[in-house]
């Protein structure tokens, strides 16, 4: 009988031990899920994230991308207009053809090179081409010059031109 309960013993301590050790593995097995489990919860939220920041960029760059066929619309409208129109663009070859007012405005547009321009004039029906100094005094001014029978004298004076207001006028800068 001693050596039964010996045995039993020996088996019953075993079996202890054995049971000990299987707790403190399923502890740690339990605390390893735990640890898993805080890991994937922190994975899944900053997969979310990422979700969400790429579908920002994505909605941000359809958006450009649509505002950009838009600009190149609006470009070649513009380039198409400015081609129909005559405008000297930039490196352009046209001569400008674009209603203006008088050369300040013309000036003001960016056309800085002296030359013939079309404006057009309060009033009139036709425009009118002029020629635009665009180096004196800051640019921007309109030379006129009409004559009709040649009869008027150029190398007078202003104020014998002025005096009569019915008479051909020379105006021009001094």
């Amino acid at each position: 009988l001693t050596l039964n309960k010996l045995r039993n013993y020996l088996l019953e301590h075993k079996i202890l031990e054995m049971e000990g050790k299987h707790k403190e593995e399923l502890d740690t097995l339990k605390e390893e899920r735990e640890n898993l489990q805080v890991l994937v919860t922190r994975q899944t939220y900053i997969i979310q994230e990422l979700e969400k920041q790429l579908n920002r960029a994505t909605s941000n760059n359809s958006v450009l991308q649509k505002q950009q066929l838009e600009l190149m619309d609006t470009v070649h409208n513009l380039v198409s207009l400015c081609a129909k129109e005559g405008v000297l663009l930039k490196g352009g070859k046209k001569e400008e053809e674009k209603p203006f007012r008088d050369c300040a405005d013309v000036y003001q547009a960016g056309f800085n090179k002296s030359g013939i321009y079309t404006i057009y004039i309060n009033n009139m029906p036709e425009p009118k081409k002029v020629f635009c100094n665009m180096d004196l005094n800051g640019g921007g001014w309109t030379v006129i010059q009409h004559r009709e029978d040649g009869s008027l004298d150029f190398q007078r004076g202003t104020s014998s031109s002025l005096t009569h207001v019915t008479r051909k006028l020379l105006l021009g800068v001094d």
